[in-house]
């Protein structure tokens, strides 16, 4: 194994560790103690692979090495545990939400907000590679290309070129830049727009 794999096993099983101690230190059994901290162990792993790969597909750079996704999706899911392990409580014997941590009040505050972080930067994205290929193709010269037989992104573009080839001829690179453009400008004002009037609504509220 690699200095990577060393370092997310690693700190999964110290996250795994402190959740032992947390659990034994508000008098949780042994048993329910080994078990979360079991399954804390194996999901940390996953989540901390699953978000690296997730990372590295929404990246625009192509000069970040893997290494750099792994380390910022482990910081994240050390933070998230910290958080989650620290905001409980066991009452009546059972393991309950401590509504006073900061846990519990923020919890539903960073789900809103990954996940119109992740909406905002998937239209931005697309936004951005909009544009980008606009410029980058006007300069092309159009062609036929062939298709591999398979459903894929590639073929979805190559099925999206032929077509405009055979209706604009060697027109077609053009037109695809201004369309491109004119999505990526359209995008730009629909996001512009609902963010003004998301953030006149929160002044409203306050």
């Amino acid at each position: 194994m690699d200095f990577t794999a060393h370092l997310i096993l690693t700190s999964v099983f110290l996250i795994s560790i402190y959740e032992f101690y947390s659990l034994k230190k508000i008098k949780v059994t042994i048993s329910k103690c080994f078990k979360s901290s079991l399954i804390t162990f194996v999901l940390s792993f996953f989540a901390t692979s699953y978000l690296s790969v997730l990372l590295s597909m929404l990246s625009i750079s192509d000069n970040l090495k893997h290494e750099f996704y792994f380390t910022v999706a482990l910081i994240l899911v050390t933070i998230f545990n910290f958080i989650r392990i620290n905001g409980r409580k066991v009452i009546n014997g059972k393991i309950v939400r401590d509504e006073k941590s900061v846990f519990s009040r923020i919890y539903n505050k960073i789900i809103y907000g990954i996940i119109i972080l992740f909406f905002v930067y998937m239209i931005s994205l697309i936004i951005y590679l909009c544009f980008k290929y606009s410029f980058i193709i006007w300069d092309y010269t159009p062609s036929v290309m062939e298709s591999e037989g398979m459903l894929s992104r590639r073929n979805i573009i190559i099925f999206i070129n032929n077509f405009l080839h055979s209706v604009f001829g060697p027109l077609s690179n053009k037109v695809a830049s201004v369309l491109l453009f004119l999505l990526g400008s359209g995008m730009t004002f629909v996001i512009s727009t609902t963010g003004y009037v998301f953030l006149n609504s929160l002044k409203k509220k306050h």
